[in-house]
């Protein structure tokens, strides 16, 4: 214990501050996947269904509201303005509160049109306003802390969002009639109390709320981006809205189920992706190009073995975090879960595209993706139930990762002369990973044949564990 307190105080600056902020951003999302168990319990399926649709309305309001401002374009103009950091963010502060008082005067005039379109309240979508404007302000307020290093203040604060939000919740939906309102009041709150928290923070270094100057070269920035931005929100939130639509609001919230078990891999890939991205430019930049091969090779080895995992448990999964009604949301959670390897993929490829600022093309393929996504749910569903999203959100993420896959490559062979990732390696895993999981998700009926399967593989493992080592590594190598 004393050599890992050491360890830690001889830590710079920069790394205490990314162990935090990491830790953070983890603790966040485990405390949302512990507590699902708990309001699953405590709202029926319906219930818990409006609850995730109002979510995923809320994820495309967001970008739609604030232009996502406290995101890319925030960043350079941290970078592009130095010598008046606090001016700038409190100009983006003053952007913000005008976006969301121009789209609160719009919301007056067509609010029985958005409740068409939303199938929710319009005392719904104002709340839905006012979070995502919270949310704008206490983002920029964490990204002007994390440069300057301050990680105490942000994790002190997310360590409080963390507490409020499933504590109001409870409560709320305990004391409430209208359970659904007080489980998404609790959101709003909770936000609020955060975004209130960056407000006052910024207001004490800086009142310059309008600057002109400020405000054009953040739009500039981000209005390209905003079809990136909204194609993969759509992508990840869409399925929920048209189940809710075409069949039910119970449906979408067994859907939720599986898609919330399938994706809690989506903590691990973004640790992966913040950790290989800056080695990967600092490779490029020293053409070791087959080192980035070895070790992203490597890492999506890692996760596919996770994925494994998950796929074998997912039943015992959908026990604990729901009731015996959620239970046919296992047969769905083995395809969500595959996506994230192609996540990850499409993040990897993403390394290479960027560093040679060949960025046009992650637009594209999110548009594509995302309309796909679209389309494919708005003709399969009717037909085929709610069931098939699951395995349209694959079939569009595999899409995704290998449009990336095959653009990477060709951007390396352009640039360096070489081709940067196995192809042939990276298929075969491909393969393995989809097979995998589209046959668990057809064996949860039969649960002997299922834990058979996990033996067998396992003792195969085992038994040729010499030659299965070979081969990997010859892979990583080629």
């Amino acid at each position: 214990m004393s050599q890992i307190i050491n360890k830690y105080k001889s830590m710079s600056v920069t790394r205490r501050s990314l162990l935090w902020l990491t830790f953070a951003q983890i603790l966040q999302r485990a405390i949302s996947f512990i507590t699902v168990p708990l309001f699953t319990r405590l709202l029926s399926t319906a219930e818990y269904g409006t609850v995730n649709v109002y979510m995923s309305w809320e994820s495309i309001a967001f970008y739609v509201v604030t232009l996502a401002i406290s995101y890319g374009g925030f960043n350079n103009g941290m970078v592009k303005y130095p010598g008046d950091k606090e001016g700038y963010t409190s100009s983006v502060v003053g952007l913000i509160i005008l976006m969301g008082g121009i789209w609160f005067g719009i919301c007056l005039f067509v609010a029985p049109d958005l409740e068409q379109l939303t199938g929710l309240a319009p005392a719904i979508i104002f709340l839905m306003l006012l979070q995502v404007i919270m949310q704008a302000l206490y983002d920029v307020w964490t990204v002007r802390r994390k440069f300057d290093f301050d990680y105490r203040k942000v994790v002190a604060v997310s360590v409080l969002y963390v507490a409020l939000t499933p504590t109001l919740g409870v409560i709320f939906v305990l004391t409430f009639a209208d359970k659904v309102f007080g489980r998404i009041l609790s959101f709003v709150i909770a936000t609020a109390a955060v975004g209130l928290v960056g407000f006052v923070a910024v207001m004490k270094h800086s009142h310059k709320l309008v600057c002109l100057k400020y405000w054009k070269f953040t739009l500039l920035f981000n209005i390209p981006l905003l079809p990136h931005y909204l194609s993969q929100v759509i992508l990840s939130s869409a399925d929920r809205i048209i189940i809710s639509a075409i069949c039910s609001a119970s449906d979408a919230g067994i859907y939720s189920i599986a898609y919330s078990a399938g994706m809690i891999l989506t903590v691990f890939v973004s640790a992966l992706t913040s950790t290989l991205t800056p080695w990967v430019y600092r490779r490029l930049g020293e053409k070791r190009y087959k080192d980035i091969n070895r070790v992203t090779f490597m890492m999506s080895g890692m996760l596919a073995v996770l994925i494994f995992m998950l796929d074998a448990l997912a039943p015992e999964i959908v026990a604990i975090l729901a009731p015996s009604e959620y239970m046919s949301a296992a047969n769905l959670i083995p395809v969500v879960a595959a996506a994230n390897f192609f996540i990850f993929m499409y993040s990897a490829c993403a390394n290479v595209e960027f560093y040679y600022l060949k960025n046009k093309f992650a637009m594209i393929a999110s548009l594509i993706a995302a309309l796909l996504n679209i389309g494919l749910n708005l003709l399969l569903i009717p037909r085929l139930g709610y069931q098939v999203a699951g395995y349209t959100t694959l079939a569009c993420y595999i899409l995704l990762g290998w449009g990336h896959f095959l653009f990477a490559q060709r951007t390396g062979k352009q640039r360096s002369g070489t081709q940067i990732f196995n192809t042939r390696a990276f298929f075969m895993i491909s393969i393995a990973v989809v097979t995998c999981s589209v046959v668990f998700a057809l064996l949860y009926d039969l649960p002997f044949v299922r834990y058979a399967i996990v033996v067998a593989v396992i003792v195969v493992v085992i038994y040729r564990r010499d030659e299965l080592t070979s081969y990997y590594h010859k892979l990583k190598k080629n």
